[in-house]
Formats: structure tokens, C-alpha cells, sequence
């Protein structure tokens, strides 16, 4: 794979789990009292894969 291939990859990935993160916890927000620990550690989760996309990223 090329840089320039990666680093497309790698935006494409960041923006799914930037999206991914916020539609998490836009659910969390409407059901706050009722959430469940598996979406509370999915959201948690979300946002970890994101910042770790987004070191990644800064990399290049």
C-alpha cells in the first residue's frame, strides 16, 4: 500500500468511528437511567478506537 493509500484508509476509519462515537452516545443521552452496560461499554470503546485512529493519523 502506498502513503497516500493509508492515510485515506485511515481517515475513511477515523470518520466511521468519530460517527460511530456519536451516535453512541446520542442513545446514551436519550436513555441515560435505562442504558445498559453494553452500550455504555460500546460507547467507551467507540471512543477509544477513535483516538487511537486519530494517533495513528498524526503519524502521517
Amino acid at each position: 500500500m502506498k502513503d497516500s493509500e493509508i492515510i485515506d484508509t485511515l481517515d475513511k476509519l477515523t470518520l466511521e468511528a468519530d460517527m460511530l462515537t456519536e451516535i453512541l452516545d446520542d442513545a446514551l443521552k436519550l436513555k441515560y437511567y435505562d442504558a445498559e452496560y453494553d452500550v455504555c461499554a460500546i460507547s467507551f470503546l467507540s471512543g477509544k478506537i477513535r483516538k487511537k485512529f486519530k494517533k495513528i493519523r498524526a503519524l502521517f
